[in-house]
């Protein structure tokens, strides 16, 4: 695989995921087309957020497996829905874009980030942060076993950087 989009693409199949709900985003563009493209997985676009991962958690109780992709300032929206998800035992399985703490390219970000940050520390939500060079395939398809099996919502954070070569220097951040 040769970049992140494929190998997390490749991580939502093995992991036997049949929907995929999605708030289009610049920085999730890539995997959400390679899920549309794939006739294994149902596409439904979403128009905010929070109905996005309230569609994910009846899919859930309908035992459908199924993942949320969006702009990790979606999260900030969400805590309402996040929280009946958790407090009901629904789990919900998140994919969104930014998050990292090191590696925006933007000051700008850094609002959504610490309200998307805020909400699944606070609502005390199991998260993790892709690192480049790890194996993205097994960490989305593990990710989503420990969701399915502990019945816990997740939030995987996908950094725009991770297909970035030069992570030392600011030469391939600088152009984006």
């Amino acid at each position: 695989m040769n970049t992140s989009a494929e190998a997390i693409h490749a991580g939502l199949i093995a992991a036997g995921i049949e929907f995929c709900i999605y708030l289009p985003d610049s920085g999730t563009g890539a995997l959400t087309a390679l899920i549309e493209a794939d006739e294994r997985i149902t596409t439904i676009v979403c128009a905010r957020e929070d109905e996005g991962i309230a569609i994910a958690a009846g899919l859930f109780v309908a035992g459908k497996r199924a993942v949320v992709v969006m702009e990790c300032s979606g999260l900030g929206y969400a805590g309402l829905i996040l929280a009946r998800c958790k407090l009901q035992r629904t789990p919900v399985f998140i994919l969104a874009s930014h998050g990292g703490t090191i590696g925006e390219v933007f000051d700008y970000h850094i609002t959504p980030i610490a309200a998307a940050r805020a909400v699944v520390d606070g609502l005390h939500l199991d998260n993790i942060v892709l690192q480049p060079r790890e194996s993205h395939e097994q960490t989305i398809r593990l990710a989503f076993q420990t969701v399915e099996n502990h019945r816990t919502s997740m939030v995987v954070f996908v950094p725009l950087y991770l297909d970035d070569v030069a992570l030392n220097g600011s030469a391939a951040l600088a152009t984006r």
